[in-house]
């Protein structure tokens, strides 16, 4: 120890190392207050540090399993948003079959009605299959199933729709893969529904309706006949028969057909030189088939009904020279020079175009009562009138006019009335199982009733759907053609929209909330498409049926995500309140008590004070020695 260094006493060492250490507690009191822990890291206390740590590690993992849960929880109510607007437009659809089953009538406007309620039908069947596909959340769409999907093969389409007639060939509502073989037969032959005949005898005051015929190959249709009668009573009648757009009209009853017998020379008898009788018959007026033309010579009458064969040319001029000509033969072959030869029967004049309407009766007696004779001509309306047309499509329509009865129905005749026509041709399919199911033409509307257009013939498995082409599908039944359609699975089954939630660090607790499907197809709610434009009672029954069972089906979807959301909304809270007494009792083992270290430092800072009073003490000592000097 040398001379210069300087040592201090016993005292002031004693005070000055209680002052640094109380220094160094007011410094950690002050970290503490500052940080509010009194464990901040662990050389403040291993054991409180490494616990808190690991409490809070696990109440951070809680804390991402809980938004991993609200996450899920959205996932679900996206779902359940979902469901709830299909549930309505299934309730809109039911709403359409109700509206078509108070509209079932075959007449015109029912089946025009019940076709645009399925049009409908079929926009919220789509509609229903939109929603299911939006409603999705994060990549997770609980209500688009397992993708398991069925549909028919296109090698198997091509092959029906290569048949003539056939076309659009397809499976929908395809609820398990099956084979159905398709064809048609028959002979194409076209008969009536008996019943429309009947009505259309009452209300049209005809009689002997048929409807015969082969359907053609080339231009036939499976459309109604109608027979419309216009006109009055003493007038002019017309009748138009009409298949399909196409039409016949035919004129009958115009009551001016005429028969005048004129005498141009009267008879005198002088004696030795009279003047025999000139007299002729004109026929004037539009001549029809059974219009009956009397001649009348002298009290005998010679009567002739026009025919078919008189008639053939439009020109009326040539029918009044035809029908001439036919009596004007009765009365020779009487009378004239090939009968009797009592009178001479010659042509009368010819007109601008060469056709005659009359013929002259001449006496050949030129004395004594011969010389005059008396004449008299005739005519009466056709009783009936017979009416036969054939169009295009092969149909033959052909029925009897009364006169009689059409003037006692007057005007009430007048009207349309519309024959159901049946034609022997036969869709039909028939699957693995050996089922058949077929439309016909044979049969009435409303009874599976094969038409013009698409035709569904319904299966478990799924409905088989054909649109038929009328006017060449007969080539088809000649043939006795046929083909399979084949219905395969097309994508697997995968849980890819099921959704896992996770409720543990170690995910020994979770939830699996499976993906439904509540798409309209044969895999979800086995809604299809309306059938037959709901031509037929059973294809309403068979869209209320998928639509019972759409509903069956949202129902407990919706309660398997109900009961999905109510058990992961009760994890999320009780991890939310776990996670909440985890960190609690991080916060207890670390966190230092504010009052106690305020009360500490209070007491330091005056310990402090008292130290620094005793080391000024213990200084003064030394500096009374220097007094002395």
């Amino acid at each position: 120890m040398s001379s210069s260094d300087v040592s201090l006493t016993a005292g002031m060492r004693t005070n000055l190392l209680l002052l640094q250490k109380t220094n160094k507690q007011v410094e950690s009191i002050q970290s503490r207050l500052a940080t509010g822990n009194k464990v901040n890291s662990a050389l403040d206390g291993p054991t409180s540090f490494f616990a808190a740590k690991g409490l809070n590690t696990r109440a951070g993992d809680l804390s991402n399993l809980k938004e991993a849960m609200g996450q899920a929880i959205s996932t679900i109510q996206a779902g359940d948003k979902g469901i709830t607007a299909i549930e309505d437009l299934v309730q809109q659809a039911k709403g359409l079959t109700t509206t078509a089953y108070s509209n079932l009538g075959n007449d015109a406007s029912s089946i025009a009605t019940r076709k645009s309620l399925a049009e409908q039908f079929n926009r919220i069947k789509d509609q229903i299959d939109k929603i299911a596909g939006d409603s999705g959340y994060q990549g997770k769409n609980l209500l688009a199933g397992n993708g398991l999907t069925l549909d028919s093969t296109a090698d198997s389409r091509t092959a029906v729709n290569s048949l003539p007639g056939m076309s659009n060939s397809r499976v929908t509502n395809v609820v398990s893969a099956d084979t159905y073989s398709v064809k048609v037969s028959g002979s194409g032959a076209i008969t009536a529904d008996l019943e429309d005949i009947a009505k259309a005898e009452k209300s049209r005051g005809i009689t002997s309706v048929a409807v015969s015929g082969t359907l053609s190959s080339e231009a036939g249709n499976f459309a109604d006949i109608s027979i419309e009668l216009r006109g009055n009573s003493g007038r002019e009648r017309t009748a138009i028969v009409t298949e399909n757009g196409e039409s016949r009209t035919f004129k009958f009853f115009d009551n001016t057909q005429s028969a005048v017998a004129k005498t141009t020379t009267a008879g005198v008898n002088n004696g030795s030189s009279g003047v025999a009788q000139v007299s002729s018959v004109t026929i004037g007026g539009a001549v029809e088939e059974g219009d009956t033309f009397t001649a009348t010579v002298n009290g005998q009458s010679f009567v002739y009904k026009a025919t078919a064969e008189d008639i053939t040319s439009a020109d009326p001029s040539e029918r009044r020279d035809a029908v001439r000509g036919k009596l004007q033969d009765l009365v020779n072959t009487a009378v004239g020079a090939s009968g009797t030869n009592r009178f001479t029967i010659a042509d009368g004049a010819a007109d601008a175009s060469g056709f005659i309407d009359s013929f002259t009766i001449t006496s050949n007696e030129t004395q004594g009562t011969g010389t005059s004779f008396s004449i008299g001509a005739t005519t009466t309306n056709a009783e009936s009138k017979s009416v036969s047309v054939t169009f295009s499509s092969g149909t033959t329509v052909s029925f009897t006019i009364d006169r009689s009865e059409l003037e006692s129905l007057g005007t009430s005749a007048n009207g349309t009335s519309t024959i159901q026509k049946n034609v022997d041709i036969t869709l039909s399919a028939t699957n693995l199982n050996g089922v058949t199911v077929e439309r016909s033409g044979n049969n009435a509307r409303g009874n599976a009733k094969l038409s013009d257009g698409e035709n569904s013939l319904n299966f478990d498995s799924g409905t088989v759907r054909v649109t038929i082409d009328s006017k060449t599908v007969k080539q088809t039944a000649s043939a006795n053609l046929s083909a399979n359609l084949t219905t395969v699975q097309r994508t697997d089954a995968n849980t890819e929209n099921d959704l896992a939630v996770q409720f543990n660090a170690d995910n020994t607790s979770n939830i699996q909330v499976v993906s439904r499907n509540v798409t309209s197809g044969g895999q979800g709610l086995r809604i299809d498409y309306a059938q037959n434009d709901f031509l037929d009672r059973a294809d309403i029954d068979r869209a209320v049926s998928s639509l019972d069972f759409a509903t069956s089906t949202l129902r407990g979807a919706s309660q398997a995500l109900s009961t999905n959301l109510n058990v992961i909304q009760t994890r999320e809270s009780f991890t939310n309140e776990f996670s909440n007494v985890l960190v609690e009792g991080s916060n207890k083992l670390v966190q230092a008590d504010q009052n106690e270290e305020g009360a500490n430092l209070l007491l330091l800072q005056t310990r402090q004070q008292l130290g620094t009073i005793s080391l000024s003490l213990a200084n003064q000592a030394q500096q009374s020695i220097l007094r002395l000097f």
